[in-house]
């Protein structure tokens, strides 16, 4: 009886979370950040005094990595959140578990979960989204989406096209094989924006590769986060893999890195990461 009690609580809650987001909150003095790119959009728009604590992916800016911790963003913890007094839960449409925003929401505490969708547009609409939780009307909001709107009208010319380059966007490696996204994934959206062709145009998700499979994709380009250069072992071992030797990217020397959130956050640095992109492909 007591599991269906929890379950129904689960469901009331998400159902809950789906209504609020970008609703105002009663009360947004004291926020508790369950995302990195929830982290991002608070200081872009310079409210970063409101926040009491983050999870381990809020790593931008540095100054908040000298925050309060309350886990990973998928692996919150009611205590831990409870601990810290915040009146407002402000997180990615991952977070969770479920059965700790239900206790959340049962304690009384506002809990807002903002829609992520992979495209600049997706951006623009999270930061007027966080600005709208947090009654944002002011002259600093104006020209923070001033800088934004100035990046996507960029991003408007930049198109996939039969010559677009293609490439691979690899999260990580683990045993030595490449996670890389395939459609639906984060990695899609960011090489869409910069105008370059997912490779990986029969995988859905994030998958590993074997050697086999990214040298049948055989991408132009192979983009990298500081994560998976370092996981290799550094750039130097990652053009010595088999796999992505004897590819477009490789025999071209087409490995480029950059930071992981910076990719696939999709917050503020996102549009300037997928400019850059568009910029270093449009190079070579």
């Amino acid at each position: 009886m007591r599991s269906i009690v929890l379950l129904l609580s689960c469901l009331i809650a998400q159902q809950l979370l789906a209504e609020e987001s970008c609703q105002r909150a009663p009360d947004p003095s004291r926020i508790a950040i369950a995302g990195g790119s929830i982290t991002e959009v608070l200081y872009f728009l310079g409210e970063e005094e409101r926040i009491v604590a983050v999870d381990r992916t809020s790593n931008f800016p540095q100054a908040a990595l000298d925050l309060p911790q309350i886990g990973y963003v998928r692996g919150l913890s009611t205590e831990g959140l409870l601990s810290l007094k915040p009146t407002l839960v402000l997180g990615e449409d991952d977070m969770g578990p479920p059965e700790v925003l239900a206790q959340l929401t049962q304690t009384g505490i506002d809990t807002v979960r903002v829609k992520e969708v992979h495209t600049a547009q997706g951006i623009l609409n999270k930061v007027r989204c966080v600005a709208n939780v947090l009654s944002l009307e002011n002259a600093e909001l104006v020209a923070a989406e001033a800088r934004l709107v100035s990046q996507l009208n960029a991003l408007e010319s930049v198109t996939v096209s039969k010559q677009s380059p293609t490439a691979i966007l690899v999260l990580m490696f683990q045993e030595g094989a490449a996670i890389a996204g395939g459609e639906n994934t984060s990695a899609d959206g960011m090489l869409r924006m910069a105008g370059i062709k997912n490779a990986l145009v029969d995988v859905k998700g994030w998958k590993p590769l074997s050697a086999e499979s990214l040298i049948k994709a055989n991408p132009d380009y192979l983009i990298l986060t500081d994560r998976a250069v370092s996981a290799a072992g550094g750039l130097d071992k990652v053009y010595q893999t088999p796999g992505v030797r004897l590819t477009n990217a490789g025999k071209h020397q087409h490995l480029v890195q950059m930071d992981g959130m910076s990719m696939l956050g999709f917050g503020p640095r996102t549009l300037s990461a997928a400019l850059r992109l568009s910029e270093i492909t449009q190079e070579k």
